[in-house]
């Protein structure tokens, strides 16, 4: 059979498209899009810089998770400068100025944190910290291959000289309803001198245990050497931490040249607010309940086909775990002439007492228990006589 040229092309120019779908259904089934691996940005641009006591706190926004892998060391850069140098600096002239105070490991960035933490311990001495000395830093990521990212924002701040020392003394009184913790202000600042530069306090509270950073308890700074802590729970110890607060004496000024360097689109310095002292000396407070409930009132008795009955309102407490059913032959007998009939701890507020004698007259109280094993005082007593 003769087959003409165009015939010819009619027919197997769809060849290839033939061969593509006859490839593409011979794959596979196509599996579930799998999530991006997380990769943490090798550039920052919000490091802050806060003071507490002699120590200059950075932060900064960083998430390290099991897949980083970039990571290799975060490289700490700190200039010492005067307090009125121009806050806008090269990135060049600051290199070549500042110096690496400190290198940090990427292990010792805590897994799935949203932000890192780094400390430059100044010393509390006289001298240490110059007034009118502005400190600026910026951190670099280097990566597993040694290559550097850029150099993050600029963190700037004019340190307060004369801060108070931490409060001593601190102390923990247990009631039913609060811990009361109270403390010694300090007599001095931190670096000696007087007279102390105090206008409140912060408390702060971490669970034992817990892998929580301490939380301040107060909303407002606090003006008095006390503080109830209200918002507890018995049986969990705790750890406390009190803080003074310093203020700078040209505050307003400060916070008008910082909010004129954030319209300039310039690095302020910190300290615009208040500071706080280095911490107190961690007082460890178990909150124990050793405190009994209210004893059981309105107790009436009754007595049909030689059986007792009791009843009771029930305690209100919330912790409440029962009651204890007492029994004895006379009104005033002593204490180990009370026998306990309950076997185990009773939960409701009644009681069958089948086991008396038809004539005799028994006497009867009860007692509540919390849950951490706290009796009450007996109620009032009562008696009754069995009838045949």
């Amino acid at each position: 059979m003769k087959i003409s040229v165009a015939t010819f092309f009619n027919r197997f120019r769809l060849l290839p498209l033939f061969a593509l779908l006859t490839l593409l259904t011979a794959c596979g089934k196509i599996g579930e899009p799998l999530p991006p691996i997380p990769r943490t940005p090798l550039i920052v641009d919000e490091l802050k810089v806060v003071q507490e006591g002699s120590r200059m706190v950075l932060r900064f926004p960083l998430v390290r998770s099991r897949q980083t892998r970039e990571i290799d060391r975060i490289d700490v850069y700190r200039l010492v400068e005067s307090g009125t140098d121009p806050a806008g600096l090269p990135v060049e002239v600051f290199a070549s100025r500042a110096s690496v105070i400190a290198s940090i490991p990427a292990d010792q960035i805590p897994l799935n944190r949203s932000a890192a933490t780094f400390v430059d311990p100044l010393e509390p001495l006289p001298g240490s910290i110059v007034r009118g000395v502005r400190y600026r830093y910026a951190i670099r990521i280097v990566n597993r291959n040694g290559a550097a990212a850029d150099l993050s924002n600029y963190a700037m701040i004019l340190p307060l000289t004369d801060v108070a020392a931490p409060p001593a003394g601190v102390a923990a009184a247990q009631t039913e309803r609060e811990i009361v913790i109270t403390w010694q202000p300090p007599p001095r600042n931190a670096n000696g001198t007087t007279p102390v530069n105090l206008a409140g306090y912060n408390i702060y509270r971490k669970t034992v245990g817990s892998e929580v950073p301490p939380t301040r308890l107060n909303r407002a700074p606090i003006t008095e050497p006390r503080f109830s802590d209200q918002l507890f729970q018995f049986g969990l110890s705790y750890e406390y931490q009190v803080r003074a607060i310093s203020q700078p004496p040209n505050q307003a000024n400060q916070a008008n040249q910082a909010n004129q360097a954030n319209q300039a689109n310039q690095p302020s310095s910190g300290n615009t607010g208040i500071v706080e002292s280095d911490e107190s000396p961690t007082l460890l407070h178990q909150a124990k309940d050793s405190f009994a409930p209210a004893a059981p009132g309105s107790l009436t008795i009754a007595s049909v086909n030689r059986i007792v009955s009791l009843f009771w309102p029930l305690n209100t407490e919330a912790d409440i775990a029962g009651y204890h059913i007492y029994r004895a032959d006379e009104e005033n007998a002593p204490l180990a002439g009370w026998r306990r009939l309950d076997p185990q701890l009773h939960q409701t507020g009644s009681w069958r007492d089948d086991r008396v004698t038809a004539g005799k007259t028994y006497f009867y109280r009860i007692t509540a228990v919390d849950r951490f094993g706290n009796e009450s005082l007996p109620s009032a007593i009562v008696s009754e006589t069995v009838l045949p």
